[in-house]
């Protein structure tokens, strides 16, 4: 082993274990139910507007659930890195 040839090995088996620790995600919204509750949580906040008389903080936290609803979509379809869960 030289130089950085050690963290090779640890970068894999924290793939690994991230993969299996995000299996809960697949498994819960898989569902049919879990489906349901996604598709709701998409069309309540990701496909509403708020108008532009609202107040900066109703903004943000808009954005915060955004945010957060896209995560959870990510992690049930197994993307950790976006892309896919963004396109709907």
């Amino acid at each position: 082993m030289n130089g950085w040839d050690w963290f090779e090995g640890l970068a894999s088996a924290a793939d690994e274990t991230e993969e299996v620790d995000r299996a809960h995600w697949r498994q819960c919204f898989g569902t049919s139910a879990g489906q349901k509750v996604l598709v709701e949580l998409e069309r309540s906040i990701i496909k509403t507007a708020l108008g532009p008389q609202s107040p900066d903080r109703a903004i943000w936290m808009r954005e915060g659930q955004r945010a957060l609803v896209l995560q959870m979509t990510r992690l049930a379809r197994g993307s950790v890195n976006g892309g896919a869960a963004d396109k709907g």
